[in-house]
């Protein structure tokens, strides 16, 4: 825990007053950190479905004007299975998550990749609660 606090402090570079109000013992001012971070992220339905089509768009295989947020993988974007796996990769490493493959393959557009990233982090945020 130390030398997570340190890091965080180096790379923030607080002042001491701060630092004493963000690493206090108080549950719940760590609780109202936590809430802003990750409220502070991006974590709404709009902005994480911009980034998966974003994300769909820089994808090499893929035709950039043909990427809506219902584009189906395969049918409309003619992806095969291993593109399909390198785009749920992408997904994964953009959005610090990991997809089971059992959700990977039912997830066959922009939405409902950014729908299921959405219900994760809610479901993340209910557990901590």
């Amino acid at each position: 825990m130390q030398s997570i606090r340190n890091s965080i402090l180096s790379y923030v570079k607080l002042r001491r007053p701060t630092e004493r109000f963000l690493f206090n013992s108080d549950e719940k001012a760590r609780m109202q950190l936590s809430q802003w971070m990750c409220s502070s992220t991006g974590r709404d339905q709009n902005q994480i479905t911009k980034r998966v089509v974003g994300l769909v768009k820089k994808f090499d295989k893929i035709d950039a004007s043909k990427v809506t947020e219902t584009a189906h993988f395969q049918k409309d974007l003619s992806l095969d299975s291993l593109d399909r796996v390198e785009l749920v990769m992408a997904f994964e490493e953009e959005f610090s998550i990991e997809i089971p493959e059992e959700k990977a393959d039912k997830l066959t557009c922009c939405a409902e990749v950014a729908k299921f990233i959405v219900s994760g982090a809610e479901q993340k945020n209910m557990e901590k609660s």
